[in-house]
């Protein structure tokens, strides 16, 4: 009985130990776990402490802020030997950010540098890409090890004369701070912005003219020549570049596709259209033109490079494409998509009929000197739409719509503006980028929803009581130095993108 005793008293404190040592073990390593999720904490909590430091600096910053040109060039040089001061400078930026903080026994250093990681020029721009390099450690009072983090962001700059579309929303009137305040609540517009762009989407305001009245630029490559102004282009060299017989008589009004020795250019409308409908067919581009007992019809194939155009007088066939620049001088008293009937009839869109009107690949600027009235969906094909936002495809086009308010050849003021008219439809999706001079933006109608996946800059604004939904658009794609598309009037700086690109942990 004594060995017994003994032998299980043996057990039991062999037990006992083993389970106190098993214990000790459990517990430093729950310690250790907690300790190192805390270090977690506090090397996060440095990253984003400067994160939101520098979106703090970049939030309050007024854009788009005009250039004068010697501050413009002066940017330029800058930029090409790699430098950023002056960027900083413009853009009210302060670098490096260096951040301490504590929260009881946890503590973490960070600090954000700023750098220029490209620079590229276009011709009437430039794009800065520029790299945020964050860095943070965390660290417990009284223990030694720390934990790092990194976080590597691209802020884009865009500088010149850009491209209007740039601006989800620019409202170029001079308004008061309170009434830029007002102006998103008071007007009933929502701004969703894509979720890789750390920039809140928001309503950009300007004082100084940035919408221009002329489009010469545009108007000369639809023509497939080179003016330094339309007023520098005499009637009997219009004549001429639309096929016309040379004289000083006045354009007939009508529909012109531009063909010559160089090519196929744009199509230039004279006078006023009852109606301009997009429609795809098979992967054929169809525009239809209306006006008054007359019709056009421009079918194109990017694919395949044919062309067909149908006029009152003949059928014209070509193996190339034209550009994609419509130019009307004039109004267009409805414009939307459509679809090809059984007996090949271009018939507009009918209230809550949803179909793709702009082919994959294509990309359309149209520009009119007097009114736009927009009557039905405008939808690109190729639209894939998750959680809520639209995804375009890779080379899915673009639509721009361009109203100066202002004669084309003339120096004579014009309604101009675009309206967008629902009609029966409760909603209208248009997929496109909008840009108006004259009486500016116009929803018509009660209680509509339109949801614009584009952008808009306007002069004015009338909601009417309606509802706008903005989609902010990627600009990395459609950026490019050839881009048929109008420009800022002035030179200015905007802050077009932030991303976060990269989050490393190091233990």
């Amino acid at each position: 009985m004594l060995l017994l005793t003994l032998f299980s008293s043996f057990v039991l404190a062999t037990l006992a130990l083993g389970i106190s040592f098993l214990s000790q073990i459990y517990l430093r390593t729950n310690s250790w776990r907690m300790n190192s999720i805390r270090l977690d904490y506090a090397s996060e909590n440095g990253i984003k402490t400067v994160l939101a430091e520098v979106m703090r600096n970049t939030e309050k910053i007024p854009l788009p802020k005009v250039l004068s040109e010697a501050d413009y060039e002066k940017l330029q040089a800058d930029l090409r030997n790699g430098q950023v001061g002056f960027l900083q400078q413009i853009l009210e930026l302060s670098f490096p950010i260096e951040i301490l903080e504590a929260a009881e026994d946890l503590e973490w250093t960070s600090r954000a540098d700023f750098l220029l990681e490209s620079f590229v020029e276009a011709s009437t721009f430039d794009q800065a890409r520029c790299k945020l390099m964050v860095e943070s450690e965390g660290k417990i009072k009284g223990l030694k090890p720390g934990r790092k983090s990194y976080l590597r962001g691209r802020l884009e700059v865009l500088c010149g004369h850009i491209p209007l579309f740039a601006f989800p929303l620019l409202v170029n009137k001079n308004l008061s701070q309170q009434e830029q305040n007002d102006f998103i609540p008071k007007n009933a517009i929502e701004l969703v912005g894509r979720p890789q762009n750390l920039l809140p989407p928001r309503a950009d305001f300007a004082a100084e003219p940035l919408i221009p009245r002329d489009a010469d630029g545009l108007i000369a490559k639809a023509l497939n020549i080179k003016i330094f102004r339309p007023q520098d282009l005499s009637p009997a060299r219009l004549r001429f570049a639309l096929g016309l017989e040379e004289s000083d008589a006045p354009i007939p009004d009508g529909v012109y596709l531009i063909h010559n020795d160089l090519g196929l250019g744009g199509v230039y409308v004279q006078g006023n259209l009852d109606e301009l409908t997009l429609a795809i067919e098979e992967d054929f581009q169809l525009i239809f033109f209306k006006m008054g007992g007359n019709s056009w019809l421009l079918q194109f194939s990017p694919s395949q490079s044919k062309t067909h155009f149908i006029s009152p007088s003949g059928r014209l066939f070509f193996d190339l494409i034209p550009l994609g620049l419509i130019i009307v001088n004039g109004r267009i008293e409805s414009f939307g998509g459509g679809t090809v009937d059984a007996t090949g009839k271009i018939v507009p869109l009918q209230n809550e009929e949803k179909v793709p009107s702009l082919l994959q690949g294509v990309n359309l600027t149209l520009v009119a000197s007097d009114k736009v009235t927009i009557s039905s969906h405008l939808i690109r094909q190729g639209v894939v739409w998750q959680d809520g936002i639209p995804y375009l495809k890779e080379k899915s086009g673009q639509l721009i719509i361009f109203s100066t308010g202002k004669d084309l050849w003339q120096d004579e003021a014009r309604e101009g503006g675009i309206t967008v008219d629902p009609g029966d439809a409760s909603q209208l999706e248009i997929h496109a980028s909008l840009a108006t001079g004259g009486d500016g933006f116009r929803l018509a109608g009660e209680n509509k929803l339109v949801e614009l996946a584009g952008s808009l800059q306007t002069t004015d604004y009338t909601s009417s009581g309606n509802r706008l939904r903005i989609y902010s658009q990627h600009l990395s794609a459609i950026l490019a130095p050839d881009a048929v598309t109008p420009l800022t009037q002035e030179a200015v700086i905007f802050l077009s993108a932030f991303e976060s690109q990269e989050w490393r942990e190091y233990r």
